[in-house]
């Protein structure tokens, strides 16, 4: 309680005010607080750079507050002594099976830092060690990944000295002959230019912007999103109409195990992540439920019933997760002591369930899913009661296209050629790996963003 209260504590003071009262004296201002803003501002501040971190919202975090369950890691140290270890090269090349239009040079590349960030977070003290799979790492007692990164990532960055600034919202780009000279924001009534000589946008995808959904991804507009309020495209729109390129704005990242109560859309990727199963209103299996390419899993969901199914887990994984357990608590599952007795909570029929939880832990025994082929998190066998269901339908996780960056991370034009000042890192970048962990991807590309605009700086 003492490490929660002393966050709160920290981002309570610096959540009273934003900029107001002067014009701050920034070398480069990076918008937008969520993983690839506060590593970018944090890489600058080491580097001697006099940055100025703002952000629309009273918080930091963005939409790094809400990554559900696990990072993105690939060939390293801990899955390799878990036995869950897959080279960074077949990685690629799975990916690249499910991926035709993937860059492969530019997702190899992230997935060679896999074990630099994962040592960077856990040096913070993120304790990201429990491994789930060949390319997850979760937290080690089951909290929510993001959380837990942002509340440490922000500790370091004002433990630097990080100017930071919340309620600040970056309203427009000042550029001269091609070269961005300021930032326009708002703060409080007041709106004025911030002059600097770089910029880096890290203001997150556009899912929360109905407008931008229906105009880029038609497919899935009027979906639920599990994405952060604040990603509403706004360092999307400032880029393109300073003349942006973007790529992909179509392609986003579906989440199948959306669930809404009472207006809250959370993501219940937890419990597959787990071994929970997907089951339809006729107690069925209908797909390899932990499918890596949660779009497409999502398309079969909504062929279902109702496009709804429930993920079913039991007490093993239920333990195993805090985050499932606060969901839990609040009441969104479903629980009984027999699995006849939740499939009648559930209306679905008892016998088809108890057959298909049976079948399944055959499956799980002998570690070969002969239905779907599932191969990861083939852990849960239903041997432990209680037994708990949730009901989860299709929504937008994250947006995978965006701003076309360059590999130093500078915005390329839409007539050709890059802006020698301006950047972008995180969601609101096309990156060319289509974001297999945008957590893991925000820390690369910030990273990058702040040490070219260092070596340019010496």
């Amino acid at each position: 309680m003492k490490t929660k209260f002393v966050y709160l504590s920290i981002l309570l003071a610096f959540s009273l005010s934003g900029v107001n009262a002067a014009v701050p004296d920034c070398q480069s201002v990076v918008i937008g607080s969520g993983v690839a803003g506060m590593k970018a501002a944090m890489d600058l501040k080491d580097g001697g750079n006099k940055v100025c971190l703002i952000e629309k919202m009273p918080f930091p975090g963005g939409a790094t507050n809400l990554a559900a369950t696990y990072f993105v890691a690939v060939g390293t140290k801990e899955q390799k002594a878990a036995g869950k270890f897959i080279s960074v090269d077949d990685y690629v090349a799975r990916q690249k099976k499910m991926l035709p239009n993937v860059d492969v040079d530019k997702l190899k590349a992230q997935m060679l830092c896999s074990q630099k960030n994962l040592d960077y977070l856990n040096s913070l003290g993120a304790n990201i060690t429990r491994v789930l799979s060949d390319y997850q790492i979760g937290t080690a007692d089951g909290t929510s990944l993001g959380s837990s990164i942002v509340k440490v990532m922000f500790k370091a960055l004002k433990e630097k000295g990080v100017a930071f600034y919340p309620n600040t919202k970056a309203l427009d780009l000042v550029l001269k002959n091609g070269v961005v000279t300021g930032v326009k924001v708002r703060s409080g009534n007041e709106e004025f230019v911030i002059p600097t000589k770089n910029v880096i946008l890290a203001t997150g995808g556009f899912a929360h912007n109905q407008k931008l959904v229906k105009k880029f991804a038609p497919e899935w507009a009027g979906l639920p999103t599990t994405t952060a309020v604040g990603s509403t495209g706004d360092g999307l729109e400032m880029a393109v109409e300073h003349g942006a390129k973007t790529a992909y704005t179509d392609v986003v990242r579906m989440n199948p195990s959306v669930h809404s109560e009472n207006g809250v859309n959370s993501s219940l990727s937890a419990a597959r992540a787990e071994g929970g199963i997907m089951v339809n209103l006729d107690g069925k299996r209908f797909c390899n439920d932990y499918y890596p390419d949660y779009t497409q899993l999502s398309r079969w969901l909504q062929k279902q019933k109702g496009s709804m199914a429930y993920i079913v887990i039991d007490n093993k994984a239920m333990k195993a997760s805090k985050r499932l357990q606060g969901f839990k608590d609040k009441g969104y599952f479903l629980q009984a002591d027999t699995l006849a007795e939740l499939a009648k909570k559930m209306g679905v029929p008892p016998k088809a369930l108890e057959e298909t939880a049976k079948r399944y832990s055959e499956f799980v025994k002998n570690g070969k899913d002969l239905d779907f082929g599932r191969q990861h998190n083939l852990t849960l066998d239903f041997s432990q009661p209680p037994y708990y269901a949730v009901k989860t339908q299709p929504g937008i996780q994250v947006t995978l296209g965006g701003i076309d960056v360059n590999n130093n991370m500078q915005v390329i034009k839409k007539d050709g050629g890059f802006f020698p000042n301006l950047y972008a890192a995180g969601e609101v970048t096309y990156d060319g790996s289509f974001r297999p962990g945008p957590t893991a991807v925000g820390l690369y590309q910030g990273h990058i963003a702040a040490q070219n605009i260092l070596r340019k700086s010496n």
